[in-house]
Parts: structure tokens; C-alpha cells; sequence
């Protein structure tokens, strides 16, 4: 089965869990019927917690699901679909107020009954996740202490639903929707088992050892990694990996990065990373010999797909030229003839990356470097601003819809390369963006 057919089979059953409690209460015998908005607000609740506890799936980083799909796009779906279920849920109980004012008498935690109360810590909980998740950069939460605290909410959330949903016992009276929420939570309980202990136990079967650290910028380094005890990572250029350092594999404390050497070097396992957090600040100070837990590959960009065949263009700002590296590297050792335009944007001449590294890839591939500097101090030699419209119209060839574009940098260069490329009307399907925002 190719990659779109399994795509779409997962889709379809993906979306069959999320209204299987609508479902069931359209096909199999129920009590008799209420109101319409008091049985309408039953069904949006249903969906919406159906829904947010599948949100457990994609980030679990399913294999099935890295292989077929992009990761970027698995975690913008996540976060799109997050924030339509806590609406969903939110429509429950604003129905119900509406429908009939006294209902608000159950939102008094010391005098509403047990299944009341228990719906109100599930949906409060369900807010805290969103404001939590949305707000997280405002509110200047680390995002390992979100993930916890996003793991902590996510249980509360499961446990009190589920207990307002059987305490209420009026749909769930009937065995086919009791079943149908024990399936549900089996789920959503699977994929956190499957996290936080299957998973775990895999990564210490297969530990890495730093074995040098290479400074390649200001705040910017390379960790090169040896397998310990296996034969190392089989992995695509350009994939990702979560990986933590010196902890153990069960600690929440993971941090994703682009793999920047090359596919063929199965027992070289290459990260290169930018000072831009606690964890990341502290690659610098590594001495070799750290145990390292790689949780990966993840990524569906592959050289072999069809739609690389005339050639590549990428579009790299900062560290974002990791992945790229990945991508020039495996070229290399392929001997691949293809051509190969890179663009690649920094602040100033010490902040350009693998410089020596690409000069010698240049002459080992047909490979053409843009440089692009925001302030050169030799606007001679390199040409000074951003990566533009107008430079993309330049230097791109005649056949340049039919070339695949991969892009990753900071995400507003992200943004600004797409809507160029989008104006060049190259196809949105020759364009890869690499952007990994987890929350």
C-alpha cells in the first residue's frame, strides 16, 4: 500500500474514533430523547472530549504516522484540532445555561452533585491546557514544564470526563455507549503507556555516546554521537529526533533537532544545535563520553521521491542549514548529479555556518551557494539583506516549477519564503517547509 492510501486509511480511521460516540447514538437504541439543545449539547461534548483525548495520537510520534505524514504538519493539525475540541466541550455546558438559567446552580463546586463537580474539574482542566499551550511563550513557561504540566491536565481531563459521562448515566446507561468510552480511554490510556513506558524502555536498548563536540559559530555546536551496544540510526537526510542528554530515557525532559550528517553514516550520528534554551545552551559544555537517548528518526522528506528528480533548491536561514547539511552530505556520498541551489541567509560573515563544509560540498555536487547577509562587512563579496522575491526570480532557473524547494529557518523566514514561492507559482507540492513548533 503506497504512502497516500495508508495516509488516507489512517485519516479515515482517525476521524471514525472521534465520532464513534456520535455514532453509536445515531445507529444503536438510546433512552428516550430530550430536548433538542439539552441532547445537541450531549453530542458536541461527546465529539469534543472524543477528540481531545485523541490528541494523545500524534504525539505519540506513531511510526506509521511519521512515516506517511509530515511532522510539521501532524503538530499544526494538533494544535488546530486542541483548540476545537476545548470549544466543543465549552458549547456543553453554554447550552445547557442557555437552554434552562438553574443549570448554573451545578457549577457551584460546595452544593452541585459529585457528577457535576466532576465535569467542572475536567473542563476547567481542559482551559488550563488550552491558555497553557497557546499562551506558553507569553507566560514565559518552559517547555518542559509545560510538557508536564500538559501530561499532568491531560490525566485530570481523562479521569473526570469519564466519570461525569458515567455519573450522568443517561446515554451511557446503555452497554454500547459504556463500551464505546472504555474503547476510548483504553486509547488514550495506550498511547500514554506507550510514551512514557514502552518507548522508554526501547531508547535503553539503544543508547549513544558523545564522542566530540564541535563549535561551529558563536552559541552554535555540533555533537557528533557513536551507538553504544547497536548498530546505530537508519535515518533519511533531513529527519528529526528528539533526543536528552546524561537523564533517563523515562524523563519528560526531550528536545527535538534536525539530524545535520549525512544517511550513510549510520554509526555517526550528527545534531547541530543553537543556543536558544536551557537545554540547547548547554551543548557547549559537553566533554564526551554523556549518554544520549535518540528518539527517531521522524520526517518524510526522502532524495528518492519523484518529485526531486530535476533538482533541489533550499532555503536555509541560521541553524535551520542543519537539516540541509543532512541533505548535501548524503548527495554527496550518493554522487548525486542533481542540481542543487542553496540560499542561505545569516546575520554577518561569523554567523554563516559549515562554510568550509559547503565550499567543499560545491565542488563534490552541482552545487550553487547563494549568501545572503542582513549586514555584511564586505558587501563586495556577499550580498546584503534577505533572501527576496526579486533574488528568487533571479537566480532560479527556467524549470523552476519543476525543482523541489525544502525551507527551514526561523519561522517568520519560513513564512516569508513561502508566500515568495507562492507568488513565483511554484506548486505547493514541489515545497517542504521544516518549522517543528511542539506548542
Amino acid at each position: 500500500m503506497n504512502k497516500h492510501k495508508v495516509r488516507l486509511f489512517v485519516l479515515a480511521i482517525y476521524l471514525l474514533i472521534i465520532l464513534l460516540p456520535l455514532i453509536v447514538m445515531m445507529v444503536f437504541p438510546m433512552p428516550a430523547g430530550r430536548d433538542f439543545w439539552r441532547d445537541l449539547s450531549v453530542a458536541l461534548g461527546f465529539v469534543g472530549l472524543s477528540m481531545a483525548g485523541l490528541q494523545f495520537i500524534p504525539t505519540a510520534r506513531l511510526r506509521i504516522m511519521a512515516d506517511v505524514f509530515d511532522m510539521d504538519h501532524i503538530y499544526k493539525v494538533h494544535h488546530y484540532l486542541s483548540v476545537v475540541s476545548v470549544f466543543l466541550v465549552l458549547l456543553h455546558p453554554i447550552i445547557l445555561i442557555i437552554n434552562n438559567p438553574y443549570t448554573l446552580l451545578l457549577l457551584n463546586p460546595l452544593t452541585a452533585p459529585w457528577r457535576a463537580q466532576a465535569g467542572l474539574i475536567g473542563l476547567v482542566s481542559l482551559l488550563l491546557i488550552a491558555v497553557t499551550s497557546v499562551l506558553r511563550k507569553e507566560i514565559r513557561l518552559g517547555y518542559n514544564a509545560w510538557h508536564g504540566i500538559h501530561d499532568l491536565l491531560a490525566a485530570v481531563i481523562a479521569v473526570f470526563a469519564l466519570i461525569h459521562i458515567f455519573k450522568v448515566n443517561y446515554y451511557s446507561s446503555t452497554s454500547v455507549v459504556r463500551w464505546v468510552w472504555i474503547f476510548e480511554a483504553l486509547i488514550w490510556g495506550g498511547m500514554t503507556v506507550y510514551m512514557r513506558l514502552l518507548k522508554p524502555i526501547q531508547l535503553l536498548r539503544t543508547p549513544y555516546i558523545v564522542k566530540k563536540v564541535i563549535e561551529e559559530a558563536r552559541d552554535t555546536w555540533t555533537i557528533v554521537l557513536n551507538p553504544k551496544g547497536h548498530a546505530g540510526l537508519n535515518f533519511n537526510p533531513a529527519q528529526v529526533a528528539w533526543i536528552n542528554i546524561d537523564t533517563s530515557p523515562f524523563t519528560l525532559h526531550r528536545n527535538p533537532f534536525s539530524i545535520s550528517g549525512s544517511a550513510h553514516k549510520m554509526d555517526e550520528l550528527r545534531f547541530s544545535i543553537k543556543a536558544l534554551g536551557d537545554f540547547s545552551s548547554s551543548i557547549g559544555s559537553l566533554k564526551g563520553g554523556e549518554t544520549v537517548f535518540v528518539d527517531g528518526p521522524f520526517g518524510s522528506f526522502s532524495l528518492d521521491d519523484p518529485r526531486t528528480k530535476n533538482g533541489l533548491v533550499l532555503l536555509a536561514g541560521g541553524i535551520g542549514a542543519a537539516p540541509i547539511m543532512s541533505i548535501l552530505h548524503t548527495m554527496a556520498d550518493n554522487k548525486d548529479k542533481r542540481p542543487v541551489i542553496l540560499f542561505f541567509g545569516n546575520y554577518d560573515e561569523e554567523y554563516i555556518l559549515f562554510k568550509n563544509d559547503l565550499e567543499k560540498l560545491s565542488k563534490q555536487l552541482k552545487l550553487k551557494i547563494i549568501y545572503v547577509l542582513e549586514k555584511p562587512k564586505d558587501p563586495k563579496k556577499y550580498i546584503k539583506g534577505y533572501i527576496t522575491q526579486d533574488l528568487l526570480d533571479k537566480e532560479l532557473p527556467k524549470n523552476r516549477e519543476q525543482l523541489y524547494y525544502f525551507v527551514c529557518g526561523p519561522l517568520p523566514m519560513i513564512e516569508a519564503m513561502e508566500d515568495h514561492l507562492q507568488n513565483l507559482e511554484i506548486p505547493d507540492s514541489q515545497v517542504t517547509t521544516e518549522k517543528y513548533e511542539m506548542a
